[in-house]
């Protein structure tokens, strides 16, 4: 499906990154874009400042397009996929949309991984860019200097193993960072997750592995490179922690790979502020540092939590848990992980689409680490449960630094922190 000679589109979910980038893509080649969402955003706003039309609500108007692609939220029943396809209008899903774009370039750079394929991505691209390649992005967390132009010779593209997606995409170079259980609604079992992962490797011409023992069974294929964590000095990078030093050596050993000076590789690797949600310093309130974090999987937890205990020794995490499926499936991990950090807030959760009865609330979790801190007794008062911003603001005392994690929307709890700082009277209108 040539989709780029048709004049007309209906983007599905398009307030999600992946999908109003794809939007961009299709405004700047001259088709007419319609967009739906269930709720306006950033995204959503830019799209519309290009000429996108956006509706969140029904509009038989909408119908009248060439075809159509929807994201994985958009539901089997939505009523915009069932007329079209009564239509006869092709509809497509984003992985596949993406994959079908992706063959414009002349090469495209694919980075997969259970953590750190974002990062990675980010690093990677931003060398290509300083180093002068025209080179686009599409990746999953927000870059202050991202593009996606159809006219670009490089892609670099973060390719997620959601639903196989990343199996739509035929990558001149492949890159994994790590493989962890994930998404294991999608996948039977370890060994069908893995063998996700070794096709997608294999498809690379030039293939890439991270330092990590998660991925021994991919050096066994033919071909990958595997990217050792650099020791050299001239590296001051200033995204921080052991995690990022392996996403550093792979975009290092990428673009090695790519003819660009190992120079001005570090160099570039030293301007990169990192990106959205990671790390990410975001104001100062009550004489503490206010920082948003996207981890969510335990490991990464673990990793940013380690970091974060680095950087501040006196400081308040506060975790929310994602979906409910998710927390019951990773509980054991969640506990061990959690229990061992001093200052500790479980805020609501973030259900996404899912019901009650999915599985585990953030109450449930919270019961369960104050119960295994009970039973090492290691349990102290600096355990809480919090639904509102009120209630975490009232431990905010005499503490360096405080962390909202999760990748739901603990982070917007930070920005009305900021809020307060900028005269908002009330806490209750931010709520």
């Amino acid at each position: 499906m040539e989709f780029l000679n048709y004049k007309s589109a209906l983007l599905l979910g398009v307030g999600g990154i992946s999908m109003h980038q794809l939007a961009l893509a299709l405004l700047n080649k001259g088709v007419r874009v319609y967009g739906y969402d269930i709720k306006p955003n950033e995204c959503t706003e830019i799209c519309v400042k290009n000429g996108m039309k956006f509706t969140k609500k029904f509009d038989k108007n909408f119908l009248n397009v060439d075809f159509c692609i929807y994201t994985g939220a958009i539901k089997p029943n939505n009523k915009y996929l069932c007329e079209l396809k009564k239509l006869g209008v092709p509809c497509i899903d984003r992985a596949e949309a993406l994959g079908m774009l992706a063959t414009k370039f002349k090469t495209v750079i694919a980075v997969a991984g259970t953590h750190g394929k974002s990062t990675t991505a980010s690093l990677i691209y931003n060398i290509l860019r300083d180093n002068g390649k025209k080179v686009s992005c599409h990746i999953g967390a927000e870059l202050k200097n991202a593009r996606f132009c159809l006219d670009d010779d490089f892609l670099v593209v973060e390719a997620c193993e959601y639903n196989k997606s990343f199996l739509s995409l035929y990558p001149h170079i492949t890159v994994v960072t790590n493989v962890e259980a994930e998404h294991m609604d999608c996948y039977k079992n370890m060994f069908s997750l893995r063998a996700a992962f070794s096709t997608f490797l294999k498809r690379g011409k030039l293939r890439f592995v991270g330092e990590d023992k998660s991925n021994n069974f991919l050096t066994k294929i033919s071909g990958v490179i595997k990217a050792k964590t650099l020791n050299n000095p001239k590296i001051k990078a200033k995204i921080t922690g052991e995690y990022n030093l392996k996403n550093i050596a792979l975009a290092y050993a990428v673009c090695v790979n790519l003819g660009i000076n190992p120079i001005k590789i570090i160099k570039s690797i030293n301007n990169f502020g990192g990106i959205h949600r990671r790390n990410e310093y975001i104001t100062d309130y009550l004489g503490a540092k206010i920082y948003i974090d996207y981890a969510h999987h335990p490991t990464e937890i673990a990793a940013f939590i380690n970091n974060f205990n680095a950087q501040f020794k006196n400081n308040l995490v506060v975790f929310q848990p994602h979906t409910y499926s998710r927390t019951k499936t990773f509980l054991a991990d969640f506990v061990r992980v959690l229990s061992a950090q001093k200052k500790l807030i479980i805020f609501k959760e973030y259900p996404a689409r899912e019901k009650r009865e999915d599985g585990l609330s953030a109450f449930d979790l919270y019961n369960n680490i104050k119960s295994a801190q009970k039973s090492a007794k290691t349990y102290t008062k600096n355990l809480h449960y919090a639904s509102s911003l009120k209630q975490i603001i009232k431990r905010i005392k005499n503490v360096e630094a405080v962390a909202f994690v999760g990748a739901g929307d603990v982070d917007k709890l930070a920005y009305k922190l900021r809020e307060l700082n900028f005269g908002a009277k009330k806490v209750d209108k931010l709520l």
